[in-house]
């Protein structure tokens, strides 16, 4: 009866372990710094994990960017679009060219589909923002942002804006789509 309790025991904490797994693969990142420059080593003033749907074109950070401010940003997962490339997954490098007025940013060398970021005083949908992909470090102010300074909000270059830029097609994110990509942010303040 011993053994059958343990295993349980086992069962129940590899249960509990599982949701941890994203944090546990960002404490390695960090843990990584060894490599980094020394004038880059000190601890990020702010580190925030954010999950950004394939449901929305922009998911607010939270965050507040200042100039002279380093943004470290890194992302993660799997986002399927049905209409998108036979509904393959795509990674936050995204699908190829994103050619059109309809995709976040009117930007044509961003990918579509690709994680993308900008730092604006509210939500827009005026075409601006920068790439992330897979992962980007910028110092604000970030060329291509809507604003020098202001709230930072994270996305996916996916066609579905309109070209009027006066909003998005929620059909189009909400029920063509699945999944999400993660998206760890490290802020390190001008002091």
């Amino acid at each position: 009866m011993a053994a059958h309790i343990a295993y349980v025991t086992w069962a129940v904490l590899a249960a509990i372990a599982a949701p941890l797994a994203p944090v546990a693969a960002a404490v390695r990142w960090q843990g990584s710094a060894a490599r980094v420059p020394p004038s880059s080593q000190s601890r990020p003033d702010e580190n925030v994990i954010v999950s950004v749907p394939a449901s929305a074109p922009w998911t607010d950070t939270g965050i507040v960017l200042r100039a002279g401010g380093r943004v470290d940003m890194r992302a993660w997962g799997r986002v399927v679009y049905r209409d998108v490339d036979e509904a393959r997954p795509i990674s936050p490098v995204g699908t190829g060219r994103a050619a059109g007025c309809g995709f976040a940013l009117v930007n044509s060398s961003v990918p579509a589909n690709a994680v993308i970021a900008n730092i604006a005083p509210a939500l827009t949908f005026d075409g601006h923002g920068f790439l992330v992909g897979a992962s980007r470090t910028a110092t604000v102010p970030v060329e291509g942002s809507t604003a020098p300074e202001g709230s930072l909000f994270v996305g996916i270059n996916h066609q579905g804006i309109t070209c009027d830029r006066s909003g998005y097609d929620s059909w189009e994110f909400r029920n063509n789509s699945s999944g999400a990509f993660t998206v760890e942010i490290a802020i390190r303040r001008k002091k």
